[in-house]
């Protein structure tokens, strides 16, 4: 019987002394679906969007074809990803991270004695 309770407690042990560490895959995983949302646009950059895709629609200035459209949808995709800030991706991997439990500290109320 001390045998089995025993290996309970080791099993308990190892268990929080040694989290089980996620794989690379699921790492890479989490980036990749990070990706569209990397760099939140503000309310300054979506007006600015605004304004420019409107000024692109105007068919007196520019007929059928709209010259900034491909700076819009560029903005819009890939730009976001490629000014985001690497503390975004480098703070998701170190959440990412198992971390050992914090100890519970038991100290006595000060004052009465």
């Amino acid at each position: 019987m001390q045998q089995g309770n025993a290996e309970k407690l080791q099993s308990v042990i190892s268990d929080d002394l040694f989290p089980q560490v996620q794989h690379i895959s699921d790492v890479k995983q989490v980036i990749e679906e990070m990706k569209n949302t990397s760099q939140n646009l503000r309310e300054p950059q979506m007006k600015a969007l605004l304004l420019l895709k409107a000024m692109g629609e105007n068919t007196y200035l520019h007929g059928d074809k709209n010259p900034y459209l491909k700076i819009y949808e560029y903005i819009i995709g890939q730009g976001k990803t490629h000014i985001a800030s690497p503390d975004y991706y480098l703070d998701t991997i170190e959440a990412l991270i198992p971390k050992p439990p914090k100890p519970v500290i038991l100290a006595d109320k000060g004052g009465k004695k």
